[in-house]
This record gives C-alpha cells, structure tokens and sequence, in this order.
C-alpha cells in the first residue's frame, strides 16, 4: 500500500518527492529563490480567487461542496509544493521552523489577552469582513 495521508507521510519524504519531481523534468534552473517565492504568492492567489467577492457565510457554504474542496485541496497541494521546494532549497527544516514559529507566537499572543481577540499589527485599522 503507497503512503498517502498525514499519518503516513513524514515532510521530509515529501520535500524528497517535490525535489525528484523537479529533477525528473530539469527544472532546477527555473527554482531559484525568487521564482520559488513568487509562485508560493501566485499560487496562494488563485487558493484566495475561489473566495473572492463570497462572503464569510458564503464561504462556509461553498465549502460544503465536494467539487469546492477538490478544487480547494488541489489549490493547497500547489503552495504546499512550492512551499517545500522553497524549503528544500534553502535546507529549512519545517517542522523545526513551525514549532519555533508557534512558539515565539505563544509569548506574543498569550491566551489571557488573545482569547477570542483578532491580533492587530500597530497602525492596522483591522481587517473587515
């Protein structure tokens, strides 16, 4: 049986996969840094364009939809992908960086004064919905 869910799939045997796949078809001259992380954005804009002009609601509802998620899920693999091609390239070891991340995001946004507060950057007027 192929390995083919969260349980089963470590990041590293993921970064391998993505890094082979790019290998097969000579790509590494087009995964510099830059193009790398230029694709993260584009393709986190069309994850982002399957909500545009919907409402919160309408977004739940949308969500509800099996072809949604398909799309939704195919759209995520795509930044998931250029993700760890970028992380790869840069040698980051990801659970590593997400662990640290959430960690220094503890103190910065400790549950007494977070609890069901959105965060604001200073100078941010908030985000509306």
């Amino acid at each position: 049986m192929a390995l083919s869910n969260d349980r089963e799939v470590t990041l590293d045997l993921l970064k391998n996969v993505v890094s082979r796949f790019v290998q097969e078809r000579r790509w590494q001259k087009f995964h510099d840094l830059k193009n790398l992380a230029e694709s993260i954005c584009i393709e986190a804009s069309d994850l982002l364009e399957i909500f545009q002009w919907c409402t919160t609601k309408e977004s739940k509802i949308l969500t509800k939809d099996s072809e949604n998620i398909r799309c939704l899920s195919n759209e995520l693999a795509d930044v998931m992908i250029y993700c760890l091609a970028f992380a790869d390239a840069l040698q980051i070891d990801v659970a590593g960086s997400v662990l640290s991340k959430l960690k220094k995001d503890e103190r910065r946004y400790p549950v007494s004064k977070c609890m069901e507060k959105v965060p604001r950057r200073k100078h941010s007027t908030g985000r509306k919905t």
